[in-house]
């Protein structure tokens, strides 16, 4: 019997929707970010900036990327994808990503993505993983599969890692997939998290502007710095596990002054390590002076972002301060949901 195209279409029972919408957050690191990926304990948390995609379904044989930051980019679909065309390099990426969900998807069908975003690039609020864990829920919508999220790292750390210049911890990915508050542990290419619960945390956010590639500092500074002074290198790690520990009992207990210490003995050790950037410092000091609790850099370092943690009455403040600085100040809730369909 025929089957009238519009009847088919609509009938879920023979063919999955034919477009999907999904969005996942960005991350900030309130602890141990770098020493996470020498197998030491890290905090993250997931911020309300989310990046959004919609896939849709195609009839073109090819795969095609609208980036709202990025431009556009196309592949043709066979059993992977090939032939890639872009005159943006970050989109190459997102299509090694796609190829390889192709084969683990079965996807027979071409396929146009739109992606928006709140995530500044290349600030350490995880925009990358955002834009992966995000592609990854729209796609499989749209195929019929069910990923549970907290199997997302499987999924994408592989491709995180190329990206970071050959060293990532994954620790993002738990936040954009899972959400919320989490304790992150990496060891090989396993990794392991535990939920803090739920945390309502004042934090003032400052995007210094200045653009921080992940794979600068972790695929390239960290490794001469381990190389030329490792016994420095394991120590600052060492200290960076210990009160990533203690900060864990103080989120817990919702100890403010005491996280607040902790993150300015972290930013300290990172400090000495060669992560920082004047501007970060002279965020971080700015934020210190008008009340905040404590300070440090989230991420990638070299640039990128900073957390301030306040008192509610003192959080005005210190967005005035920060924004003084000519930094981008971002007022944004935290421990959020982690990646979802819209």
């Amino acid at each position: 019997m025929n089957v009238p195209f519009y009847d088919f279409m609509n009938n879920k029972d023979t063919m999955t929707e034919n477009t999907a919408t999904a969005s996942a957050p960005g991350n900030i690191f309130f602890f141990g970010e770098f020493a996470v990926i020498y197998n030491k304990p890290c905090i993250v948390a997931s911020v309300d900036q989310r990046t959004k995609v919609t896939a849709t379904k195609a009839t073109t044989g090819k795969v095609t990327i609208e980036s709202a930051a990025f431009g556009t980019a196309t592949a043709v679909l066979g059993k992977t994808l090939h032939t890639y065309e872009s005159k943006s390099p970050e989109l190459y990426p997102l299509l090694d990503f796609i190829s390889d969900l192709v084969q683990k998807l079965k996807l027979t069908q071409g396929i146009n993505l739109k992606i928006t975003s709140d995530i500044p690039v290349n600030s350490g609020m995880s925009s990358s993983t955002a834009v992966f864990c995000s592609i990854l829920k729209a796609l499989s919508e749209i195929s019929g599969k069910t990923i549970d999220n907290k199997d997302y790292f499987d999924w994408i750390y592989p491709h995180q890692v190329k990206i970071h210049g050959g060293k990532a911890s994954g620790s993002e990915i738990i936040s954009s997939s899972v959400g919320g508050f989490n304790t992150v542990k990496k060891i090989q290419d396993k990794i392991t998290f535990n939920s803090l619960g739920k945390h309502n945390l004042s934090v003032v956010i400052a995007d210094t502007k200045v653009s921080a590639p992940t794979s600068q500092t972790v695929g390239y500074h960290l490794p001469s710095m381990e190389a030329r002074f490792p016994s420095m290198v394991k120590g600052i790690f060492n200290n960076i596990e210990k009160l990533t520990l203690d900060a864990k009992i103080a989120i817990q207990n919702n100890d403010l002054e005491e996280i607040g210490h902790l993150m300015n003995e972290n930013q300290s050790l990172l400090s000495k390590l060669g992560m920082s950037h004047p501007k970060l410092d002279d965020c971080i000091s700015a934020a210190i002076s008008a009340g905040a609790l404590g300070a440090k850099l989230s991420g990638g370092g070299w640039g990128g972002i900073m957390v301030a943690l306040c008192y509610p009455k003192d959080m005005d403040k210190v967005a005035d301060a920060l924004k003084e600085t000519g930094a981008d100040v971002i007022r944004t809730k935290i421990g959020v949901k982690g990646v979802k369909i819209e």
